[in-house]
This record gives structure tokens, C-alpha cells and sequence, in this order.
């Protein structure tokens, strides 16, 4: 949503979607420490500052939780549950949620998850899918959107996919093996970039 050739891409989706009347709504993670500043050390060497970016300063809106308070929902990781608060982007016509750990109810290392898009190990990196993919559609869901199609823009989300089917087999009893197959039927994956080398891998444990 906001470095390189994606975040352009994501935020192009959007726009086109705006223009043309598609009903369709984007989801992200609130990297809630921007984009890095860059300087040069007395030694001449290039060092990274991340610094924390205010909602305040965003076009940002808090997404309203049944409460009156700001909705949240939760995404069970190994041991644990994460807490993500949801906010809104409006583009035209089109809506942007993002997803946000810094809740309360999480342990200083889990708000880090999304504080930044680059950073952290291949731990880190699947537990961010994990928010982004399981997240994102449970956020759907709780400002009221059921989706006809899911789009993947890279594999970044893929775990969408899989709650989707977790929810089918929960509401329509249907066997894991024919949800996903529903599932596929309602899935558009696009790339920008078809070699190895510019997709994420993990070791099956």
C-alpha cells in the first residue's frame, strides 16, 4: 500500500475499480511506521529510521464496532491470539480496510507486526500473511461484506482462501475438499512477477 511496484499496483486496482463502478473493497495492513527515512552516517554508510506515523496524520477513519467503539476482530497464531483494530480509506468510490495490531490486548512484539512491511524473519513475515489473509477476510465479514470473488494480488494473501473454505465447511457443512473447490471457483490470483525468485517460500513446519 505504499513501496514499490505492489503498493502502486494494489492502489491502481482501486482507483480502476472507483472509476468503473465495480463494487469492490481493498484489504491491507496499517504499516504504522510508514515508509523509511533514509540518511548517511558520518561514516558514510546508509541508515534506516522507521518513526511511528499518527493516525491523526492519515487519511484514516476508524471502522465502528458494534459497541460504538472501534471494531476489532482477532487471529489465532501458535499460543496466542492477535488483536486488530480496523480502520477505512475511502478511494473514490471504493473502500480500503486496514488492519492494525497495535491493540491493546497484544504483547509489545505482536503490535510489531504490522509496524512495517520489510523487516523480521521468515517467522515474522508468515505471521503478517496469516493477519493479512485470515484477517482481511474476517474483517469482511464484520463490516458486513460477503464476497463473490476473491482477488489475490500476489501470494501475500493466500490465506484468505483457506479461511474462506474454513467458513464454508463451518455455515454449509460441506466437505473440506468441495469447499475448497468452491473456493477456487471464486478465486482470481494475478502476478507482476512470474519467476521463483520474486516469490515468498516457506519450509512446511
Amino acid at each position: 500500500i505504499y513501496s514499490g511496484g505492489l503498493g502502486v499496483l494494489a492502489g491502481d486496482h482501486l482507483k480502476s475499480m472507483s472509476d468503473l463502478a465495480v463494487p469492490g473493497v481493498g484489504v491491507g495492513l496499517l504499516y504504522h511506521e510508514g515508509y523509511v527515512h533514509q540518511q548517511i552516517d558520518e561514516a558514510g554508510w546508509q541508515q534506516d529510521l522507521y518513526e511511528p506515523i499518527a493516525a491523526a496524520e492519515l487519511p484514516v477513519e476508524p471502522v465502528a464496532g458494534a459497541d460504538g467503539g472501534q471494531a476489532r476482530l482477532s487471529v489465532e497464531l501458535p499460543g496466542r491470539e492477535v488483536f486488530l483494530r480496523l480502520w477505512r480509506v475511502h478511494v473514490g468510490r471504493s473502500d480500503l480496510l486496514l488492519l492494525d495490531a497495535r491493540d491493546d490486548a497484544n504483547s509489545p512484539e505482536d503490535r510489531e507486526l504490522t509496524a512495517r512491511l520489510y523487516g523480521g524473519d521468515q517467522e515474522m513475515r508468515i505471521q503478517q500473511e496469516i493477519l493479512l489473509g485470515v484477517g482481511g477476510h474476517r474483517a469482511l465479514g464484520v463490516v458486513g461484506i460477503h464476497p463473490c470473488a476473491l482477488h489475490l494480488n500476489e501470494g501475500h494473501s493466500a490465506f484468505a482462501l483457506l479461511e474462506r473454505g474454513r467458513e464454508i465447511v463451518e455455515r454449509q457443512g460441506l466437505d473440506p475438499a468441495d469447499a475448497l473447490r468452491e473456493v477456487a471457483a471464486m478465486s482470481v490470483f494475478t502476478t507482476h512477477t512470474p519467476v521463483e525468485a520474486g516469490h515468498d517460500r516457506f519450509r512446511v513446519d
